[in-house]
């Protein structure tokens, strides 16, 4: 691609240089909402699973230098190559290795490997739900062409340790399917905070951590708010932009 075809948005207070496609997938704020959900230890390896133009793991990379590795998983070509970009225009080569791979080739790909985190921002919508995008990178990222939240799941069960962590954000709507899938895969959602566009209005999202093999018991997080009025983010939202 033509360097014309991209964007560069300087993000997190100026400490992240990212481009993005100009036409086909750009990133949104359930990005933001994800990576800051994520809790790291040190030496921890991260594995993200459909990572598209590499925002969350910089992210993570950013607010979590003390961590052993992110691996980002892309199917897409196009946006395999503008993460290993944007890793690079960060000088994050350290930190964030992006392969491009379908995920379901994850436990092939490394064998002898357990990870301590999975984290992804799966597609939201199945092929038969509403009008999928002409652009294909965004149909791919938003639609269940390539990947769906069960082969998420049942990847994590495969790579994660004993009581690894998996972090996913979802619709609110849809948090019942989403739970039966993970308990089918001993996935047991441990912490849960829905996300809600203004005060008193439904939640959109939930932010999920669930823990391979884990307990029983679950704790639901208080409310996060994105805007305080149109147009504004609460303090904590813009907190995630700084």
């Amino acid at each position: 691609m033509e360097e014309k075809e991209y964007t560069l948005d300087i993000l997190a207070g100026g400490k992240i240089r990212l481009f993005q496609s100009l036409k086909g997938y750009r990133c949104a704020i359930d990005a933001f909402l994800l990576a800051h959900f994520v809790r790291l230890k040190k030496k921890e390896w991260v594995l993200e699973l459909g990572t598209g133009n590499g925002i969350v793991a910089l992210l993570l990379a950013l607010k979590h230098a003390y961590i052993a590795k992110v691996i980002g998983i892309e199917i897409q070509t196009s946006l395999a190559q503008l993460a290993q970009k944007n890793v690079r225009a960060n000088h994050l080569e350290d930190l964030i290795n992006v392969i491009q791979a379908d995920m379901k080739d994850v436990p092939w790909l490394f064998p002898q490997k357990k990870f301590d985190v999975v984290v992804s921002n799966p597609p939201y919508y199945s092929l038969g739900a509403g009008r999928i995008n002409p652009i294909w990178e965004r149909a791919v990222a938003r639609h269940e062409i390539k990947a769906s939240v069960i082969e998420v799941t049942e990847v994590s069960q495969k790579v994660l340790k004993k009581r690894g962590r998996l972090y996913l954000i979802y619709p609110a709507s849809r948090v019942g399917k989403l739970v039966t899938i993970l308990e089918s895969f001993k996935m047991v959602p441990k912490r849960l905070r829905f996300v809600y566009p203004f005060q008193n209005s439904q939640a959109n999202f939930v932010l999920v951590e669930a823990i391979k093999e884990g307990g029983a018991e679950t704790l639901v997080l208080p409310p996060l708010i994105i805007y305080k009025e149109k147009g504004k983010y609460t303090s904590e939202v813009a907190e995630y932009y700084k």
